[in-house]
């Protein structure tokens, strides 16, 4: 599978990657790839819209197929070339878990995890702020844009998907930023099971 993945960068050409186990049969992730080592893939999003949207990172062993070049890649590569969008290599290194969160998250503010096997219909978005062999610490970011008081370590090799740089956590820091001294939570609005409490 690298030397294919390995192909497909060398003629930047976008492709479609399957999870079958973690996403179902039905969904797919398009986008070309950046990078790619023996563990990992790294690519930069195309999304529904034909833009360029932000990094992704997955698995090899999590991977069940992937199609190069995509179904679309033609009309992908057009429209992009049109939009004057071009890939762009963040140049994070793959060769580390624990220093790739670090980086990312020091370069682009925040980085999206997702732990699907552990919890399938939800994810975390913040700036790691420790990292070691076995688990780490993230700063999250509430749907609100607002930092949460507290940080929480996890399990570092919970970790199924990575993704930044997008739209979406662009969003966040720009609103974040925008807020001054209403940035983070409170933290007596909350009881321990996370819930709002009405006062």
């Amino acid at each position: 599978m690298l030397i294919e993945l390995e192909k497909a960068r060398a003629r930047n050409n976008v492709v479609r990657i399957f999870r079958e186990d973690l996403d179902g049969p039905d969904n797919w992730t398009d986008g070309f790839v950046v990078d790619a080592n023996e563990e990992m893939v790294l690519l930069q999003l195309v999304d529904d819209g034909v833009h360029l949207n932000g990094y992704q990172i997955l698995f090899l062993e999590d991977i069940s197929d992937f199609v190069h070049p995509a179904p679309f890649n033609d009309f992908q590569k057009r429209v992009l070339a049109l939009r004057e969008e071009e890939v762009e290599d963040p140049e994070v290194d793959l060769d580390d878990l624990a220093v790739l969160l670090i980086d990312i998250s020091e370069e682009y503010g925040l980085v999206t995890l997702h732990r699907e096997e552990v919890e399938p219909d939800s994810c975390e978005i913040g700036r790691v702020v420790k990292a070691d062999a076995v688990t780490y610490e993230l700063e999250e970011i509430g749907s609100d844009a607002r930092w949460f008081d507290d940080t929480f370590e996890y399990d570092l090799y919970d970790i199924t998907r990575i993704e930044f740089g997008g739209a979406y956590e662009e969003a966040l820091i720009m609103a974040n930023d925008d807020m001054g001294d209403d940035a983070y939570e409170l933290a007596d609005e909350y009881e321990d099971d996370g819930l709002l409490v009405e006062e």
